[in-house]
């Protein structure tokens, strides 16, 4: 399937031809579904926050459907009269927190010659700023090909997973510019002048102790990153070790000076690399 923002009527046209049924990831509406009467707006911000509350999904406009499975596109309506901007700024002001990362394409029906669309709306699933709420205060999920009230204890615990997610990003990016932070200073400091003579201070790598109580942020990111955090700050200490013990205030840049360099270098952009892999799932 293409990324909802290609989208073309051929598109439509393939869930008709596949038989691609309902299911809590998708749901067909007739495009009369789509207008500004009070009952309009609410069935839609219930559905896009059900949506976003459960696991993500598609919502299309446009669809007829018979025992959930799409047997065509309707008429569609006029993007003059229901724009993009229109649904997007109604969802903006109307669900809270605001779904970030919500695509709303409007797709040219121009096979039924009138110039009108379906909507297609690709909803991102609820993760640090879950759960999501309508204007009528409560809170829905997706459930049996339709939007269902939440349970009181699926509320709390969607909050729960909101902050824990918001925990691990936070975590990832501290940790992100600490560990860069030290492969720079591995970096330049290895690229100096071979046999030069510096002060001891010069080559300690210092380790932040916000770097070293990481605990409770590395228990929310997986084994190996905790593993490799760990391996980082060991490698840390013994070039230090090694450093103080040729003893005196001056040290010379050899190749084993630099070898223990590159090497913390190496592993921290090994990590740097998987943190930055988290950090860009986060919208």
């Amino acid at each position: 399937m293409r990324a909802v923002c290609d989208w073309e009527e051929k598109d439509l046209d393939d869930l008709y031809v596949g038989e691609i049924m309902e299911s809590t990831t998708l749901e067909y509406k007739d495009s009369r579904a789509l207008g500004n009467t009070d009952h309009q707006k609410t069935e839609m911000f219930k559905d896009v926050s059900a949506f976003a509350n459960s696991g993500g999904g598609i919502l299309i406009y446009g669809m007829k459907e018979r025992g959930h499975l799409p047997i065509g596109t309707d008429e569609g309506v006029s993007p003059r009269t229901i724009t993009r901007e229109w649904i997007e700024n109604l969802l903006t002001t109307n669900i809270q927190p605001q779904i970030e990362g919500l695509v709303i394409k409007p797709v040219i029906l121009s096979s039924k010659g009138t110039g009108n669309v379906a909507y297609v709306l690709e909803i991102p699933a609820a993760k640090s700023r879950s759960p999501h709420q309508g204007p009528e205060h409560r809170y829905y999920k997706r459930f049996n090909f339709k939007a269902e009230p939440m349970e009181d204890y699926e509320v709390r615990d969607l909050m729960r997973r909101g902050l824990e997610y918001g925990r691990k990003y936070g975590a990832a990016l501290d940790l992100f510019i600490e560990i860069s932070r030290i492969c720079s200073i591995c970096n330049a400091r290895s690229n100096g002048s071979p046999g030069a003579v510096y002060e001891v201070d010069r080559f300690i790598i210092s380790v932040s102790v916000d770097l070293r109580s990481a605990g409770n942020a590395l228990v929310l990111l997986s084994r190996h990153m905790r593993n490799a955090v760990a391996e980082f700050i060991i490698k840390i200490d013994a070039y230090n070790s090694n450093i103080e013990a040729r003893g005196g205030t001056k040290v010379m840049l050899d190749q084993s000076a630099r070898d223990e360099q590159m090497s913390i270098k190496d592993l921290g952009d090994q990590i740097c690399r998987d943190l930055k892999t988290i950090l860009d799932q986060e919208p």
